[in-house]
């Protein structure tokens, strides 16, 4: 394996990782990307009061309350964990799984990575800029809005 393959194998890796921890993490946290931000900012000034955050982040966490009680409990969260769990797993293997056999060999992953490094390599001369990774990640995202809409 050739150090670029290496080192696209490893991006590919990290952003699978980096999607996991997003779709599990639930526990109020402060917006670190743009997007996040400015759905916080209600009014639009620049800034994120904390009666702008506290009402969000609190109905965040508290979809976790199955029964509706006010209170969440350690059940609450590993059943929580655990369907979350469920759905990246489904994820993976829904896009790595391409003869849908229930596994993944290399040969999947690196058909994957290929896909996914040439769908990012907007100028098509074998190298991402953090900018086409951007790019392609914003694009990834409009798709899966219009998707669930």
């Amino acid at each position: 394996m050739t150090t670029n393959a290496t080192s696209v194998a490893a991006m590919a890796a990290l952003i699978l990782m980096g999607a996991a921890g997003a779709a599990l993490a639930t526990e109020p946290t402060l917006p670190r990307g743009e997007r996040a931000f400015q759905r916080l900012d209600a009014d639009s000034d620049g800034k994120v009061t904390v009666n702008e955050l506290k009402p969000k982040a609190v109905k965040r966490f508290l979809r976790l309350d199955d029964d509706q009680n006010g209170t969440v409990t350690t059940a609450e969260i590993d059943t929580w964990l655990k369907r979350g769990l469920e759905r990246r797993k489904e994820r993976m293997l829904g896009r790595l799984d391409q003869n849908k056999d229930g596994s993944v060999t290399r040969d999947e992953v690196d058909a994957y990575i290929d896909a996914l490094f040439n769908g990012a390599d907007g100028d098509k001369d074998g190298g991402l800029t953090l900018a086409e990774i951007r790019e392609n990640s914003q694009k990834r995202s409009r798709q899966r809005d219009a998707r669930s809409n």
